[in-house]
């Protein structure tokens, strides 16, 4: 396979984060099938992300089988990969305990083969972790580890995922100094590495606008994301120049610009369109509705709220189809549309019921899949252990045996000794 001759030469270049052309992933899954062990070590190094993020439950099936590849061959780094690769999809079903398990267990073995890279990485998404579940404190200590391990590896980019997580996290803190000053010396490692035009300068670029937008410099804040929309739009991520124009809209409503305000909204949902993506497009109605609740425009909030409630339902995402009806009883019942309004409430109590359920399906399923992984990985290790007791025990008892065979021939020969020597004073 010519892929995987070049596999570890790129797993010593890509910067973390960075997904491959899907023509590539697509290549990469279709050689993990027949690869071995180390190949698909590699394989799985560079397609999990993308897996997690875009495939849905695909990353179980990979995970599991390089775990069972692991434990067939006494693979402690399959396994402890296996692990890493998990735990993103875990946390994306908010099995936060279970996700800190799994980065716990990689952690071990990777502390102990001292491989600071993954160390970093692990202490990296343990940080997105907590920043998730709102505990900033502890999202900051994560990252701040994670930094710590990667400051003395020459490549600046592995220093560099931390340092831009922190940021967001002084973001959120109002720590606004501590955060420019990163996102300057990350802006700085966007330029030496020709990366200027690349979603990270666009996120970056975007978390710059929030910065700002906190602070209420509102010029800087346009600024900074009419940046990050131009970078999408040069890069052709339509999502990221809808959120451009979304955050403008933002901006340009907190400055009480209506009307540039509305031509904003309406620019990022023709975008969400164009890119044809049906949670977005629902996205992008519901702030329309938001837009216009915000100006006492019910009639219009009613329509686009409505509309983003078809399409949720037309891509079957229940979340959006309730979080919509709830903005929809509410206009409801500040017009006193009793009727109106009961009819929705009903909506609203059976899509919670069917969102429970789906919910449930899908912690069911990592759970159990984490679950046994566990299991299987804490049976193996047990076996390795006996294994080793066994081997420690044989060695004492070799030792033992020959210990007493040379006792005994000690004590056989000291005995002839003495007789001869009374043998010969008799004589």
């Amino acid at each position: 396979m010519k892929r995987i001759q070049t596999l570890f030469i790129l797993l010593l270049i890509i910067p973390f984060g960075q997904l491959k052309a899907q023509v590539e992933i697509d290549g990469y899954i279709h050689d993990y099938e027949t690869a071995t062990v180390d190949e698909k070590i590699a394989l799985f190094f560079l397609f999990s992300s993308e897996l997690t993020s875009h495939y849905n439950d695909s990353i179980l099936y990979y995970a599991k089988d390089l775990q069972e590849e692991g434990l067939k061959n006494n693979r402690e780094d399959a396994i402890a990969l296996a692990n890493w690769g998990l735990a993103p999809y875990l946390q994306k079903n908010s099995l936060f305990e279970q996700t800190t398990d799994k980065l716990n267990s990689a952690l071990k073995y990777y502390s102990k083969v001292r491989n600071d890279t993954m160390v970093s990485s692990c202490y990296n998404i343990l940080g997105n972790t907590f920043y998730l579940q709102g505990k900033v404190n502890l999202a900051e200590a994560y990252y701040e580890k994670s930094a710590k391990i990667v400051e003395n590896i020459e490549d600046i980019r592995h220093r560099m995922v931390p340092l831009y997580n922190l940021a967001r996290v002084y973001v959120q803190q109002g720590k606004y100094e501590e955060a420019k000053k990163n996102l300057d010396v990350y802006f700085v490692y966007l330029k030496d590495y020709d990366l200027e035009l690349s979603m990270k300068s666009a996120n970056a670029y975007g978390l710059l606008g929030q910065l700002y937008l906190d602070q209420q410099n509102y010029p800087k804040a346009i600024e900074s994301y009419t940046h990050s929309m131009e970078v999408g739009l040069t890069v052709g991520n339509m999502k990221t120049v809808a959120n451009g124009y979304t955050n403008m809209a933002i901006v340009e409503f907190y400055t009480e610009n209506y009307d540039r305000s509305e031509q904003y909204f309406r620019l990022a949902l023709s975008y969400r369109i164009k890119d044809n993506n049906l949670f977005y497009i629902s996205e992008g109605y519901y702030n329309l509705g938001d837009y216009f609740y915000g100006i006492g425009k019910l009639d219009s909030a009613l329509t686009n709220y409505q509309l983003s409630v078809d399409v949720a339902k037309e891509g079957n995402n229940l979340l959006f189809q309730k979080d919509g009806l709830v903005q929809i009883s509410s206009i409801y019942d500040s017009l006193k549309k009793h009727e109106e309004h009961v009819l929705v409430l009903k909506q609203i109590v059976d899509i919670q019921e069917e969102l429970s359920k789906q919910r449930f399906s899908e912690e069911f399923k990592a759970l159990k899949m984490s679950y046994e992984q566990s299991y299987n990985e804490a049976i193996s290790i047990g076996g390795m252990r006996e294994q080793e007791l066994e081997t420690k025990v044989g060695a004492i008892e070799s030792v033992f045996n020959n210990w007493l065979v040379i006792s005994v021939v000690c004590l056989l020969g000291f005995m002839t000794f003495i007789f001869l020597l009374k043998r010969s004073k008799n004589k």
